[in-house]
């Protein structure tokens, strides 16, 4: 039972009710009923908490994996079919905004987007319609790939650092010179935008983005 997972692992972590919910940014009460069976995780908290208690995420599904069949070849593939990627939180497509880092969990995503390297990538949610042009849409979420610099032209989550506050947003990135580049929106309803590289942080290029249907 799922309910007995939670609280035999949270055991063996050490940790009370209260401490679990705050690491996990829930209420002590929610825990309870969790570990009682009255009420389940919300699946956007499984990852965090498989990661948490070192347990693989379908055990949390109620799903025990089956050992292994004696007759595996030797040279089979045993990485995992998903990783669990971090989300940053949402990023602006239109004027920059404020930029909010904050880690609100993981999601799980397929191996072949990632080149089976996780650590390299994190998640950030699409607000803003300066990229459309891209096919990039409110709601989306972006697959980016961290890196410190770009090749002028690719699309980047770039933050922007002026005299008070530390900006963020999603655009073309173009090098026009050594002192100087531009982000450029596809949308032409939003304008281009010439900047100082000492004022340019770039956080990743996008590889990808994608939307749930509901």
């Amino acid at each position: 039972m799922v309910a007995d997972i939670i609280r035999t692992e949270r055991i063996k972590k050490g940790l009370t009710q209260e401490e679990l919910s705050k690491i996990i940014g829930v209420t002590q009460q929610a825990v309870a009923k969790w570990e009682s069976g009255k009420a389940m995780p919300d699946t956007s908290l499984i990852p965090t908490l498989a990661r948490l208690f070192n347990i693989p995420i379908s055990r949390l599904f109620g799903v025990e994996e089956a050992a292994p069949a004696s007759n595996t070849p030797a040279n089979a593939d045993d990485r995992p079919t998903f990783y669990s990627v971090p989300v940053l939180g949402r990023i602006p497509a239109g004027c920059p905004a404020l930029a909010m880092e904050s880690f609100t969990g993981y999601e799980d995503i397929p191996r072949s987007w990632l080149n089976s390297h996780p650590e390299e990538f994190f998640i950030l949610e699409i607000f803003g319609d300066s990229m459309e042009g891209a096919r990039i849409f409110d709601g989306d979420k972006a697959l980016i790939h961290k890196q410190g610099y770009c090749d002028s032209g690719q699309i980047c989550a770039v933050g922007i650092i002026d005299d008070t506050d530390d900006y963020a947003t999603l655009k073309h990135v173009y090098h026009l010179d050594d002192q100087y580049v531009e982000l450029v929106p596809d949308n032409p309803r939003h304008k281009r935008r010439k900047i100082s590289k000492e004022k340019v942080r770039i956080y990743g290029v996008l590889k990808m983005t994608y939307r749930q249907h509901f």
